[in-house]
């Protein structure tokens, strides 16, 4: 009887730790996005993003130099006077995907790649501000 509930006992872990690592090896992939508007940044330099909500700020955040940016709006995106500021309005969505985990992306590969971007941040009817930051 002990040798059975020993078996027993290995043959459960061995199930648990074989799913874990089946289910830790798999990444799961954000889905392509739906907003036609797009603006890609490679990952050579800092940015700052900025996102209000009928002109209260929601949240400020710092995306770093070797990380890839990418912005979709519904629509356009406003380039201002201001160098390296780019503005969107209305439904948004911003991805980041470390530069790391993207091998050599060939010329129009941007939004492929950046479908698999491992953080997404869509909010709707606000105004976001990307700025580049120069050192």
């Amino acid at each position: 009887m002990a040798q059975r509930y020993v078996a027993l006992t290995l043959t459960a872990t061995f199930a648990a730790i074989f799913l874990l690592l089946v289910l830790t090896s798999t990444r799961s992939a954000a889905q392509a996005p739906q907003l036609t508007e797009k603006y890609f940044s490679s990952y050579a330099r800092a940015h700052r993003i900025t996102i209000r909500r009928n002109g209260t700020l929601v949240t400020t955040f710092d995306v770093p130099a070797g990380v890839y940016l990418s912005v979709y709006s519904d629509r356009a995106p406003v380039r201002t006077g201001q160098e390296g500021t780019v503005e969107f309005h209305g439904n948004v969505e911003i991805r980041t995907l470390p530069r790391s985990e993207v091998d050599r992306p060939g010329p129009g590969d941007a939004e492929q790649m950046m479908s698999r971007a491992p953080l997404v941040v869509a909010a709707q009817n606000v105004d976001v501000v990307s700025e580049t930051l120069i050192p």
